[in-house]
């Protein structure tokens, strides 16, 4: 009974909080929140399918944002166009080649940072005898090789998978003596459009977060009577969120300021800038 009403007392408090000083409310409980620490963004791995899918991540949070009624729609409409793709055709270098989404099971490839160390650390790949070899199965090659860069975070995806059975040996050969291994390649170069993620960072705040984080946040602001959203879990491991709300609340602001300088990176990062501050050109040697 004693228990019944400190907590009716505690919840009556907390209203007259919310109402009267909401932006002191809502800094005092993100500095009591714990947040759970975010998976991984992007593992060191030559296994792509655990790579972060920028594109069907913006493009998910997109159709929500649009599809939501309490003014999300331009923030939607923004991020939908956010991410960018071009071809060029380009020699590149395969030893140079982080990883792809089909790859052969071994131990050795999958759990190398990239398809350059695969190669070298698997003892059971049979790289060309000499010189005159390698140049011969390079020219053998199929002008078919296709790949995509992502600007983003610098990786260098090869989509047609189908070549590695004789790509790895090559690479394993040139890698072993620090040198170029040159083919003409189809390269699909993955970017963000600068101009439309600076209105972005201008109006609204962007982090990249825990699910359950997000969630949390949007509860407690919208509880305190600020807007703001998230992207739900994202992808097919559903490990992160995306998390936004407006630039143009003063209070709001110091609750997000405040929130930044007690957690941890781990717990959440300020999405928009990171991709502001990346960005890995696709260059030839």
């Amino acid at each position: 009974m004693q228990d019944t009403l400190i907590n009716r007392i505690e919840s009556a408090v907390n209203s007259l909080l919310v109402r009267f000083a909401p932006v002191w409310y809502a800094t005092q409980s993100v500095q009591n929140m714990t947040l759970p620490d975010y998976a991984p963004l992007n593992p060191l791995s030559t296994d792509a399918k655990t790579w972060f899918d920028l594109p069907a991540a913006l493009m998910q949070t997109s159709i929500l944002l649009v599809d939501e009624a309490h003014g999300w729609q331009g923030l939607g409409k923004e991020l939908e166009h956010l991410a960018v793709q071009k071809q060029v055709h380009r020699p590149l270098s395969i030893t140079r080649l982080t990883g792809a989404r089909e790859l052969p099971s071994s131990d050795a490839i999958t759990q190398a940072q990239t398809l350059r160390d695969a190669a070298l650390t698997d003892q059971e790949l049979e790289a060309p005898e000499n010189e005159e070899t390698f140049d011969q199965q390079m020219r053998e090659l199929p002008r078919t090789l296709t790949a995509t860069h992502r600007e983003w975070d610098g990786r260098l995806l090869l989509t047609s998978h189908e070549l590695l059975p004789q790509l790895l040996p090559l690479i394993r050969y040139a890698g072993a003596r620090q040198r170029d291994a040159m083919v003409p390649a189809t390269v699909t170069i993955e970017g963000i459009r600068q101009e439309a993620l600076e209105r972005i960072r201008n109006k609204y705040w962007w982090f990249l977060m825990h699910p359950q984080s997000a969630e949390a946040l949007v509860v407690l602001l919208r509880q305190c009577g600020f807007s703001a959203i998230s992207s739900g879990p994202l992808g097919k491991d559903g490990k992160h969120a995306f998390f936004f709300c407006n630039k143009s609340s003063q209070g709001l602001n110091k609750v997000i300021l405040h929130l930044m300088s007690s957690k941890r990176s781990a717990q959440l990062s300020e999405f928009g800038r990171f991709l502001s501050k990346h960005r890995h050109r696709f260059r030839t040697p």
